[in-house]
């Protein structure tokens, strides 16, 4: 299958692998980041970018307020339409699943524990530069022994968007977040629910 980056036309590889964003893609959006930064106090944009601008002191203070919503996040994680089907359709098929968030891992495992969903490769804050840095991209394609060409990352937001395309990934978008519409431009695909990504995988591989 063909497709359009960037006003190029170009040909893409079969999908051996796909990288889920976490809040927001695989779980129906919970954590409330104006309510966050709000908490934090006179902070805009990223929080985890405006984090590493604080004192120790103010960055202690932000990072006990984060892991509070992170937790409560993970411990009441309702999992997006779709995400039961995509799991069968890859665990079938013999293809790869990563993990890329900007969440800590503690909250990855919780909600792998809540849900019963294991991943081959995970990636999370604590283990190097977080999206929209490519790197995440690069490091669970190398875990996996695949090439960024051979994955898909699939995200509801921005920065995943970037993350993949910058690594040489195809970026899949998830467009239940507010503004979507705002990033589309950076999307290889739109998907309205995850199990669509079955469609896509099928399309490139016909």
């Amino acid at each position: 299958m063909t497709g359009r980056r960037g006003g190029l036309r170009i040909r893409f590889m079969k999908v051996k692998a796909v990288l889920f964003d976490l809040d927001g893609t695989l779980t129906v959006p919970i954590l409330d980041f104006d309510r966050i930064r709000s908490e934090i106090g006179e902070i805009e944009g990223p929080i985890l970018e405006a984090m590493e601008k604080m004192t120790p002191a103010e960055r202690q203070r932000a990072e006990e307020i984060l892991h509070r919503h992170e937790e409560e996040a993970a411990v009441n994680s309702q999992l997006n339409p779709g995400v039961r089907q995509v799991w069968s359709y890859l665990r079938g098929s013999g293809r790869l699943i990563g993990l890329i968030t900007r969440n800590r891992r503690w909250s990855v495992e919780k909600f792998s524990q809540t849900h019963n969903l294991s991943f081959d490769s995970i990636f999370t804050r604590e283990d190097g530069p977080a999206k929209p840095d490519p790197y995440p991209v690069r490091q669970v394609c190398r875990e996996l022994e695949v090439q960024p060409e051979e994955a898909l990352v699939v995200g509801d937001y921005l920065f995943d968007l970037i993350s993949g395309r910058r690594a040489g990934a195809r970026s899949v978008l998830l467009s239940s977040g507010k503004k979507y519409a705002d990033y589309v431009h950076e999307a290889d695909y739109v998907i309205a629910r995850l199990d669509e990504v079955i469609r896509i995988i099928e399309d490139i591989e016909k």
